[in-house]
């Protein structure tokens, strides 16, 4: 049963990235304007979107799988949070505006946001919300002179709790795979190594340096509640870290529970 219930919300999770909590104008709303950047990576062409005052402290987000930047769309039109901070938001690769095809390694997805980070003249704060917590994990290992602190919703980081989906493998292979839609061909393209990918940051926690926002529900039946104590054990004593469980909370945190993150981002803004 359990299994069931995972395979129904990996389903609506595909639908969130896809059509689910889309509007006309996502924007629509918000007292600034959203301003659509690109740049060139190896990965592929980028996009992103800022919102607000350049000068204020970087907070960028990066979506699950699949996704788009508009994900956050809840966030980067908060009027509160526009006076305090310089909102962004990401496609990664293979998703929205950013390039045809996703990439399988973690490495690659942190060489994909490097050029944002760089662009920015203060260090940046990461918001990954479920494999979002992975990949701002796996970034301010390889790139702490960039990294403010972490926000991590939902992260799957444990290689020991990621599964090995079978449909994965037939989601992958032809003549399926020519008919699923373009974000969950890349989704599934980028969660197949996942397991594998996690095992190789296991032992560089340690090179994590800033302050660290971990929430998790305990109704998640995508990313089981278990992460949150494997990053504890990891971080517990080696930087700052708040720890924030809800029982009743879903896998959906960004949108059943924004006030949570948004909370953990202003903890992190002091």
């Amino acid at each position: 049963m359990k299994k069931l219930g995972g395979a129904i919300a990996m389903i609506l999770c595909f639908l969130q990235g896809c059509t689910t909590f889309k509007t006309e104008d996502p924007m629509a709303g918000s007292k600034l304007p959203a301003v659509h950047k690109y740049y060139h990576s190896r990965q592929g062409e980028m996009h992103f979107v800022a919102v607000g005052d350049s000068t204020l402290p970087p907070v960028l987000f990066v979506h699950g799988s699949p996704g788009e930047w508009d994900n956050y769309s809840g966030f980067l039109k908060d009027s509160v949070l526009q006076k305090k901070a310089y909102l962004l938001s990401v496609d990664r690769p293979g998703f929205g505006e950013s390039g045809d095809m996703a990439v399988k390694t973690l490495a690659d997805q942190v060489e994909a946001l490097l050029p944002i980070m760089k662009y920015q003249n203060q260090k940046v704060i990461l918001v990954g919300h479920s494999l979002g917590g992975p990949i701002v994990v796996r970034f301010a290992m390889a790139h702490p002179e960039y990294v403010r602190g972490l926000v991590l919703a939902a992260a799957s980081v444990s290689p020991e709790l990621e599964p090995t989906n079978w449909y994965r493998y037939i989601l992958g292979a032809p003549p399926v795979r020519w008919f699923i839609p373009r974000s969950f061909e890349s989704s599934n393209d980028e969660l197949l190594p996942l397991k594998k990918e996690l095992k190789k940051m296991a032992d560089s926690w340690d090179k994590v340096k800033c302050p660290v926002v971990v929430i998790q529900g305990g109704s998640d039946v995508l990313v089981p509640a278990e992460n949150a104590d494997y990053i504890e054990k990891k971080l517990e004593g080696r930087v700052p870290l708040t720890m924030i469980r809800k029982k009743s909370m879903n896998h959906f945190i960004p949108w059943s529970d924004p006030d949570i993150i948004r909370s953990g981002i202003q903890l992190l803004l002091k």
